[in-house]
């Protein structure tokens, strides 16, 4: 696992997670997404021929878009993403040797359409192949102003 180590005061020792872990919201995120979407063909009259925009609508709906990107600061990769809503205990990341997974968890207001007791979770995932090894056990992280940033040290030759 990752050493965790944070600039800011915001503690984020939750923060990372075994890919596994990952994989196992993304899969939930999927089911959600694909019973969304039947939903949408149903209420549409079960036409068939429109799956994919019953998917892209269901998935509009479901997952938030984020604003990221990862550069290349010489002897690490920085990936930086905007988190607004975010709580620091909503997130999680992954670290690969050459992949960044990173997903936002939160339950807020309700999806349009929605009952009243029906509580809406936006939801985020953000996947960074990178060209190089990273030292998995030495990525840090730290949040301010609704800005994540992840740390990753390159494995040097």
């Amino acid at each position: 696992m990752c050493e965790i180590k944070s600039k800011s005061e915001i503690p984020v020792d939750h923060l990372f997670v075994a890919p596994d872990e990952i994989h196992a919201h993304m899969r939930r995120a999927l089911d959600l997404i694909e019973q969304r979407a039947y939903e949408i063909y149903s209420d549409h009259g079960r036409v068939v021929g429109h799956a994919m925009d019953d998917w892209v609508q269901a998935e509009s709906e479901l997952l938030q878009p984020v604003n990221a990107e990862a550069s290349d600061g010489g002897d690490a990769f920085v990936a930086v993403a905007a988190v607004p809503g975010y709580r620091p205990e909503d997130l999680r990341v992954s670290v690969e040797p050459r992949c960044l997974t990173i997903c936002g968890l939160t339950t807020g207001d309700r999806r349009p359409g929605s009952s009243e007791n029906e509580p809406r979770s936006a939801r985020f995932f953000l996947s960074f192949k990178l060209p190089a090894d990273v030292k998995t056990s030495a990525a840090s992280a730290d949040i301010r102003s609704d800005v994540l940033e992840v740390r990753l040290p390159k494995v040097l030759p």
